[in-house]
């Protein structure tokens, strides 16, 4: 340690990192914010559209899994791009019982003037090199697996 550095108990510590993951977010947030908006669109719509081009004629829960998110907010994401017109609901071919989603032309080409935008803005992060990026995701995984251990005992108690 040098000298004049100030050594962080393990609350600051915490603070530090969620402070640094708040302003990732914010930056991501506001880089995207007005263009997006100016498109009508928001970043989860671009992750349910993005994802339903991969996966085409998934059901519901299985895209809530695909893009982190809970059934309920991702069936409100769903019936918003359903109303645009960006995506559609069908009956699966398979079992008449269950519904499955899937773009529409206007969904894709939503999805692709947004995908140039956020290529533009997130070009300037391949600057970081990539032992940097793969050490950077190892990190993010770590974070992911304790954080679910903890929510795990937490449960059994």
């Amino acid at each position: 340690m040098e000298q004049g550095e100030h050594v962080l108990n393990p609350q600051e510590q915490i603070l530090e990192l969620l402070y640094s993951f708040r302003q990732v977010h914010l930056s991501l947030y506001q880089t995207f914010w007005k263009e997006t908006d100016m498109l009508g669109t928001t970043c989860i719509q671009y992750l349910v559209l993005r994802t339903l081009r991969e996966h085409p004629d998934i059901g519901l829960t299985e895209l809530a899994d695909l893009i982190f998110l809970g059934n309920s907010t991702t069936s409100g994401v769903v019936d918003r791009l359903v109303k645009a017109g960006l995506v559609e609901r069908r009956r699966s071919e398979t079992d008449r019982r269950s519904i499955t989603l899937r773009t529409t032309k206007e969904g894709d080409e939503l999805r692709d003037r947004t995908e140039d935008i956020f290529k533009g803005h997130l070009e300037p992060l391949l600057q970081i090199k990539e032992e940097d990026r793969h050490r950077l995701l190892d990190i993010h995984q770590q974070i992911v697996d304790l954080l679910t251990q903890k929510g795990r005992e937490s449960n059994t108690l």
